[in-house]
């Protein structure tokens, strides 16, 4: 037997059943990309960190304010860690490593804002080494960036920066 609802009662069950699930949206937060946790921080990057899956993961029963200071982060770290991957290829390919290149700055830094600036001068550390396998070791690491970021923006299932690294794909 099928039951029918009409519309309002529909409105109900719907609520219910959501009430009901583990899977709703409970613990979750709807963060925009105009946000001003992201001001100063380049738009478009912005954007593909609040549609990662890898980053709504990591934020997940966080929050309002959590979920803004770890998606700010994890911006950060997008761009630090592509700007390494950088250095990395330019290192492989001329046998000179590039200079680490300015990173951007949120204008309302997160709580743990000083964490990416210790791992942004980490990086800029790496590449002026003149020691191309502790930046190879630091971008490959299971615990470090490398391991989640997409290497190509926009393209969550595509490599990671470990994986370019390591030449896996």
């Amino acid at each position: 037997m099928r039951i029918q609802y009409s519309g309002r009662l529909r409105i109900f069950a719907v609520i219910a059943g959501c009430l009901m699930a583990t899977s709703c949206a409970a613990g979750t937060v709807t963060i925009s990309a105009q946000d001003p946790a992201f001001a100063g921080l380049p738009h478009e990057l912005v954007a593909e960190v609040l549609e990662s899956p890898v980053a709504k993961q990591r934020v997940a029963g966080d929050d309002e304010a959590l979920a803004k200071a770890r998606y700010q982060g994890m911006v950060r770290n997008y761009a630090a860690c592509r700007a390494a991957l950088a250095v990395y290829q330019e290192w492989m390919r001329t046998g000179r490593a590039a200079a680490y290149p300015p990173q951007p700055r949120p204008s309302n830094p997160a709580s743990f804002a000083e964490d990416m600036d210790r791992d942004i001068a980490n990086f800029r550390q790496l590449a002026r080494s003149g020691d191309i396998s502790l930046l190879r070791q630091e971008l490959t690491s299971d615990s470090g960036c490398g391991a989640w970021i997409p290497a190509k923006p926009g393209d969550p299932s595509g490599p990671t920066i470990s994986d370019v690294v390591r030449g896996v794909r």
